[in-house]
């Protein structure tokens, strides 16, 4: 899978001195041999900086929304994804993690990719604080929720969010919120939304289609909370949204269980007569319903079964309805009736969805506590989604126990660098050649499907995590803590969920490192059922090498799952094994990208005269477009 690179590049005038070089030299691909000794951060590079000039990603009131076009929009190159929306391996190639998940059930995460509707950076910071959301195996649509009364209420992803979202196979919604009074929400946005022009039709229901089309994301969640409507209104809602899927079949809607039928805000908490309406006659795909079905006060009257009933009794597929999850306060604490949701066994009543899903991020105290309550929000306590609690309780359960672990790995080539999307460093082969802190999460790699699954002989116990000290290309690398590994035992790790065909000369490699010498083979599991080891052609050691796995006698064959052992043959406490990239090639030469036509397209010179920004473009044969950083 290719990604454009894009990053910050700063000049500092006062002493000449390309200040990020080295993360312009891992841009343009140039070898890290070539890097100069002589590139390093200056002083004035480290400083916490953001030019004004700086690109931003887009947000609108209805009516500026409705000016909005191509040819007068500065930052749309910067703001427009080149990533494919990469196709995701069908669910019956996929095999369940625990007997209690279900191929139907879907997830929708509501989330809160950055912290405020306005001044986001198109692409990226100088900063390592980022929400880095890595879990995309268990989500089918991300909506990149925003907006408020005083920024904007129409609120376009950031294309860096696009860019990893489609490279994980999952589509990616804008957000139309027009939020109740109390919040600032006028009547006024609404009926500019639903104005006609003098054909009947709806310029706003075109201008989403231009915009999601232009930007390259795939449709729009809608939020109706303005209060004072009336059923004529409703009536236009549900036709500027049948109009949208006339213009573009393809895009997606999701709507909201707020305003009814007449016009009304009155949150049904259920799919019913009320609302239904708005997912009928080929208007929205899909409805978000409101939270209030777990409490107690509505728990008895079983509002999920109910809607599980509707939808069926009315055409409507009950997994295109997302049973609302208000995560943003309590996240892995949010107390919910799973009985409500659970549908007998490997069933639920509808779809999933999460409000707020940042939530692990906002309300962690650090990193590493952010990365403990991703764990045991997307996965479950144990780290482990072979284990289900099977207990009635209302505490977090995890939602491995409900959904598979979804994949886009496919085809005849694959590679990853376990990136996040964000680093203390940049390094490249191996080597450190920038000491700047930065994010970007077009530069995320895929990450493991299963987060995780370790299979132990003996009293071999290994345990997951990130190290951003070290790391082969990008920010970071994934590290195994070998805590005791016993003489001979293998120690096997199952990664990824896959299909992809073994053509004939493809090569199969993993860079890595230990500080001991250990044996790793590579574990693969056949789509024909065969499980096979293939031992790698050398033992790791201190210094980042490519270990290699002969698959030649499997050509022809499609794997099915990655995985990796590891075995020591002493005994053994504490050592660190770093993973810091996996390739399969199709045996096809890979030509080298050509860049060309590189030039500054616009400039900033801030700080009395000693810090400047630049606007960069230039062209690629990567995928024929051109590419612009800033």
């Amino acid at each position: 899978m290719k990604k454009s690179k894009k990053f910050f590049i700063r000049i500092c005038l006062s002493t000449g001195i390309l200040a990020s070089a080295t993360l312009l030299t891992a841009c343009f691909g140039t070898s890290a041999k070539h890097v100069k000794a002589n590139y390093k951060v200056t002083a004035e590079a480290i400083s916490d900086y953001q030019s004004k000039n700086a690109p931003i990603s887009s947000y609108w009131m209805p009516d500026k929304f409705l000016e909005w076009s191509a040819e007068n929009d500065k930052d749309l190159v910067y703001n427009q994804s080149r990533e494919p929306l990469t196709k995701r391996i069908s669910p019956d190639k996929l095999s369940p993690s625990n007997q209690n998940q279900n191929k139907k059930t879907k997830i929708v995460a509501l989330s809160m990719m950055n912290s405020q509707t306005s001044g986001n950076p198109s692409r990226g910071t100088t900063k390592f604080e980022s929400y880095t959301f890595d879990y995309w195996q268990y989500i089918d649509t991300l909506v990149y929720w925003g907006g408020s009364s005083g920024e904007g209420i129409i609120v376009t992803p950031s294309a860096d969010v696009i860019d990893e979202a489609h490279s994980n196979g999952v589509p990616v919604l804008g957000t139309i919120f027009l939020p109740p009074k109390e919040y600032g929400g006028k009547v006024d946005w609404v009926k500019t939304m639903l104005k006609k022009d003098e054909q009947g039709q709806y310029p706003f229901a075109s201008q989403m289609v231009k915009v999601a089309k232009t930007y390259g994301f795939e449709g729009w969640f809608i939020n109706e909370e303005t209060q004072g409507l009336n059923a004529d209104d409703a009536a236009n809602m549900k036709a500027l949204i049948q109009q949208v899927k006339k213009e573009d079949s393809s895009l997606q809607i999701m709507w909201y269980d707020a305003m009814t039928k007449d016009g009304k805000v009155d949150w049904q908490n259920q799919l019913n007569d009320q609302n239904a309406t708005f997912v009928q006659d080929k208007a929205a795909d899909a409805m978000f319903l409101n939270f209030w079905w777990t409490q107690n006060n509505l728990a008895d009257q079983k509002l999920l079964e109910k809607s599980n009933l509707y939808a069926k009794n009315h055409n409507i597929d009950p997994y295109n309805i997302y049973a609302g999850i208000d995560v943003q306060a309590k996240d892995v604490q949010t107390p919910v009736k799973w009985n409500l949701l659970e549908k007998g066994n490997q069933a639920t009543q509808t779809s999933i969805g999460l409000y707020a899903a940042s939530a692990t991020y906002t309300n962690a105290s650090n990193w590493d506590d952010f990365q403990n309550r991703e764990s045991a929000f997307w996965v479950n306590q144990k780290a482990d989604p072979r284990q289900v609690d099977h207990s009635v309780n209302e505490s977090w359960t995890g939602l491995s126990k409900y959904v598979l672990e979804k994949s886009a790995i496919s085809g005849n080539e694959f590679n990853t660098n376990f990136n996040l999307g964000n680093g203390y460093n940049y390094f490249k082969a191996g080597q450190k050649i920038s000491e700047m802190d930065w994010n970007d999460r077009s530069l995320a790699g895929i990450l493991p499907s299963y987060r995780w699954i370790f299979d132990n002989e003996g009293k071999n116990k290994i345990s997951p995590s990130f190290d951003f000290a070290n790391a082969y290309n990008g920010g970071n690398s994934l590290k195994f803590m070998a805590e005791h590994l016993d003489a001979g035992k293998s120690s096997n790790i199952t990664l990824f969920a896959t299909d992809l065909k073994i053509d004939k000369g493809a090569k199969f490699s993993v860079s890595m490192l230990s500080d001991q010498a250990l044996k790793v083979s590579a574990i693969l599991e056949l789509a024909n059922g065969q499980k096979v080891s293939i031992a790698g052609d050398k033992s790791l050691t201190e210094n980042w090498s490519e270990i290699s796995f002969d698959v030649k006698k499997f050509e022809g064959q499609t794997i099915k799952k990655i995985g990796l052992s590891i075995k020591s043959d002493q005994a053994m406490d504490f050592k660190g094994i770093n993973l810091g990239e996996m390739t399969l090639t199709n045996g096809q030469k890979v030509a080298p990208i050509a860049l060309s036509d590189a030039k500054v397209t616009d400039e900033a010179f801030e700080e009395e005269g000693t810090v400047g920004g630049f606007r960069l473009s230039w062209k690629s044969d990567a995928n024929k477009n051109n590419f612009s950083t800033y």
